[in-house]
């Protein structure tokens, strides 16, 4: 099962690379429509906002995998 875990924590990453591709294919609203406008426009502030918005989700879905593990397997522990 732990595998699997970090598969799916690992997945989210590549989801959220996609939809940049996906909405600037489909001419959807969200955050990669944001970012490819701002970068167009040159409002390097919002690219970096965004940047750090998706490495903290990342980060922080990261983390929550690796405290799954506890409740997954009981044998890891952290000390």
């Amino acid at each position: 099962m732990l595998p699997v875990l970090t598969l799916a924590g690992l997945q989210f990453g590549r989801l959220l690379g996609g939809a940049v591709v996906a909405e600037a294919v489909f001419a959807r609203p969200g955050v990669g429509r944001l970012v490819i406008d701002a970068i167009l426009f040159k409002d390097y502030l919002l690219v970096q906002g965004v940047v750090l918005f998706v490495a903290l989700t990342y980060a922080v879905v990261n983390l929550v995998v690796d405290l799954l593990y506890v409740w997954v397997d009981p044998r890891i522990r952290y000390t």
